[in-house]
């Protein structure tokens, strides 16, 4: 043990720098190969949207497809964007809104059907915390929300923006089939038993 720390003591400061120095760089690239295999996200199932936006967006007492992107013309989010416009129809069908949001940066102008908004000073992406993807990048991230504007899915994934739309579409179609709650009507079956 002795000779252990007699060892350590003895190495030069330069050497001592390039063990702390590796010891961070690794550090780094651990966190950084975390966030790409797996996301960080804000809001979870069960949590509430923020309020202020859903009014600000059209879909206070709405169910609707809330999706994060970075900007209109960059490649992925076109790609993003042209599906969900694709897919626009079906949301309606089950009742859904789409809103996609962006900050000024990024409003570029896209010719889609659905509402797109700018988040000023990426306000609402901060308030919930949204994480940037590779320390950098706005989040690609998408919000189900029932009509009382809880959060029933999120989706991130920077690589998978048509899988944005799938997992949204797969989740309407699950809320549309689930019968509607009656608690007065399930507490009168209770007692029937």
């Amino acid at each position: 043990f002795f000779s252990y720390f007699r060892e350590l003591i003895c190495y030069s400061a330069p050497t001592f720098a390039i063990m702390k120095f590796s010891i961070l760089l690794v550090t780094m690239m651990a966190s950084t190969a975390n966030a790409l295999f797996m996301p960080l996200q804000s809001l979870a199932v069960g949590e509430s949207f923020p309020a202020s936006a859903l009014s600000k967006w059209g879909l206070k007492g709405k169910k609707g497809v809330v999706y994060f992107y970075g900007a209109d013309d960059a490649p992925s989010c076109s790609k993003q964007n042209s599906a969900f416009d694709e897919s626009l129809p079906e949301f309606k069908a089950k009742g859904f809104a789409v809103v996609g949001v962006r900050n000024a940066k990024g409003a570029k102008g896209a010719d889609v059907s659905q509402k797109l908004v700018v988040d000023e000073d990426d306000e609402v992406r901060n308030e919930i915390g949204i994480p940037k993807d590779f320390f950098l990048l706005g989040g690609r991230e998408t919000y189900v929300l029932n009509s009382k504007g809880e959060v029933e899915l999120v989706f991130n994934s920077q690589f998978e923006p048509e899988k944005h739309v799938q997992k949204a579409l797969a989740m309407a179609e699950e809320m549309q089939e689930a019968p509607a709650q009656n608690p007065i009507a399930e507490l009168l079956a209770s007692f029937s038993k």
